[in-house]
C-alpha cells in the first residue's frame, strides 16, 4: 500500500553548490500524490519532465541537487510528499542521505487505502558512454550492481537490493565525494562552495583526505545518486540495475529509454 508521513518536517542548512542557507519543509500528503516541491507557490513534480540539468548533481525547475533527498524519500518507501523549498538548492546538511532519512523517521508514517503503482522494466535496455554504461533488466524487486573504479582508491563494487539490505545504515550515509584538486576550479565556477571536509568525502591522488564512513564510500554513494534520480520515474520500480562508473547523464538517460518502453 502507498505510504505517505505522519507529520511535517524541517530541515535547513548551507547548500552545497551556492554556500547559501537552503531550507525545505515535509509535509504528508494525499494518495496518488507523488512527491511533489512546492518553490514560490509553484508546484514541480519530481519527474523527468521537470529535469533541467544533471550537471554536478539532478536539479528540478528551480531546485537544484534533489537527488539526496529524493534517494530518502525511495529508500524508505514513502509515495506521497510535499516538499516547500527555500533557496534555490536543498541543503546539503552532511553530504549524505542521512539526515533527511532521520527527519523522515522522526516525522513517522501512515499506510495509506491505496495500492503502490509500481514501474516494471519489461525488457533488457542498456544505455553507455565510454567507458561507463547502465543496464536495465527485468526483475521482481529492485537491485543495483554498482561498479566504479578511481585511481587512488581503485575498484569498487556493491549489490543494493532493497528488502535484502537495510538503505538507512548501508546507504544513506554514505557522503557526496570530489577529487581536492578540483576543489579551486569548482568554486571559480561557482560550484562546491558550501563544501567542507563536514559534508564532503574528500579524495587526492594518494586517496582519502578525510575519514570514509565506509572503506568503499564513493561506490555507496553512486547507489544512493542512482537511486535519487530513478524516484524521477514517479513510482516504486521493479527491475535489476547494472551499473559501471555511471554518474546523473547516463542515469537521466536510461530512465528516457525506459519510459519510452
Amino acid at each position: 500500500m502507498q505510504q505517505t508521513i505522519a507529520r511535517s518536517a524541517e530541515l535547513s542548512g548551507v547548500a552545497l553548490h551556492s554556500g547559501q542557507t537552503a531550507k525545505i519543509k515535509l509535509s504528508p500528503a494525499e494518495e496518488d500524490y507523488g512527491i511533489k516541491f512546492i518553490k514560490g507557490g509553484q508546484e514541480i513534480s519530481a519527474s523527468l519532465g521537470n529535469l533541467v540539468s544533471t550537471k554536478r548533481g539532478t536539479s528540478l525547475k528551480g531546485i537544484s541537487v534533489t537527488e539526496h533527498l529524493l534517494a530518502a524519500i525511495y529508500g524508505l518507501g514513502i509515495d506521497n510528499v510535499k516538499i516547500e523549498v527555500e533557496g534555490k538548492e536543498i541543503p546539503n546538511l552532511d553530504g549524505s542521505s542521512l539526515p533527511f532519512v532521520q527527519a523522515l523517521k522522526q516525522a513517522g508514517s501512515i499506510e495509506q487505502k491505496a495500492e503502490k503503482n509500481y514501474f516494471r522494466v519489461k525488457a533488457p535496455i542498456k544505455v553507455a558512454d565510454n567507458n561507463a554504461s547502465l543496464e536495465a533488466l527485468p526483475y521482481n524487486g529492485f537491485r543495483i550492481d554498482f561498479m566504479v573504479n578511481f585511481p587512488s582508491v581503485g575498484e569498487q563494487k556493491i549489490r543494493f537490493e532493497l528488502g535484502q539490505n537495510d538503505f538507512s545504515s548501508e546507504i544513506a550515509p554514505a557522503r557526496t565525494f570530489g577529487y581536492i584538486e578540483e576543489h579551486e576550479a569548482l568554486k571559480k565556477a561557482g560550484l562546491g562552495r558550501g563544501a567542507t571536509e563536514q559534508n564532503v568525502l574528500i579524495l587526492s591522488q594518494k586517496g582519502y583526505v578525510n575519514q570514509p564512513r565506509f572503506t568503499d564510500e564513493p561506490v555507496r554513494h553512486k547507489v544512493l545518486d542512482l537511486i535519487g534520480d530513478l524516484a524521477l520515474l514517479g513510482q516504486p520500480i521493479l527491475g535489476h540495475f547494472k551499473a559501471v562508473k555511471s554518474g546523473h547523464k547516463l542515469n537521466t538517460e536510461l530512465m528516457r529509454r525506459l519510459k519510452l518502453s
